[in-house]
């Protein structure tokens, strides 16, 4: 995808007439790694500014984001789970498992976000659900910074949950910030915005980027 470069207009004055000149002002920063999904030239604000529903480019249906996500969770649950049968204490009330193996899940939530994210803007739950995350300003791969951010927002409370006590109500945070992307015109939740992410819908095969 060709890097736009932003113009803005100033006012200069000189002895005669005030003129005003176009002074060119640096790109958007991001990536430089096209993400394949199809992004207008200027960062979208509004849904008008996106392909429609069911069409590459445009924003992830809510329910996709959904299944691909819980999908996720199944998949990094699945080696904190593993050590807590084998080592865990059995009990009528189940598996008790030491502090430090209930952390496996947070832990392998942000690794296994930040670097799939980072590389190619899907998890493996995105992969069959045919969705993408990309930078909101360019529609590049998100850079390793904003793919740890985009796990950091969620993955935080996931590791107070687990220190167990009172912060066993924070269990129900990460489910209402994935919410807050309903509310949202472009269906950025409030970690896609501290990120600088949007997520959209991909077509079969990526479209090969403009150069």
């Amino acid at each position: 995808m060709l890097r736009l470069a932003r113009r803005r207009l100033t006012l200069r004055r000189t002895a005669g007439p005030t003129r005003v000149v176009a002074v060119n002002t640096p790109p958007l920063p991001g990536s430089g790694r096209p993400s394949g999904v199809p992004y207008p030239p200027s960062t979208p604000l509004h849904r008008d500014d996106l392909p429609d529903r069911g069409h590459p480019g445009a924003p992830a249906a809510w329910g996709l984001r959904a299944a691909a996500r819980i999908l996720d969770l199944v998949i990094v649950l699945l080696p904190m789970n593993l050590i807590a049968l084998l080592i865990g204490d059995r009990s009528d009330a189940g598996v008790q498992a030491p502090l430090w193996v209930r952390l496996i899940f947070p832990i392998t939530f942000m690794v296994y976000e930040t670097v799939l994210i980072s590389r190619n803007g899907r998890t493996i739950g995105k992969l069959l659900f045919r969705t993408a995350a990309v930078e909101w300003t360019t529609g590049e791969l998100p850079t390793p910074r904003e793919a740890f951010i985009r796990a950091l927002v969620p993955g935080i409370w996931y590791f107070a949950y687990l220190l167990g006590g009172p912060f066993s109500l924070l269990f129900f945070l990460p489910p209402i910030i994935y919410l807050t992307s309903v509310a949202d015109t472009l269906y950025r939740g409030f970690h896609d915005k501290l990120a600088n992410t949007i997520v959209l819908a991909v077509p079969k095969v990526p479209t090969a980027p403009e150069r």
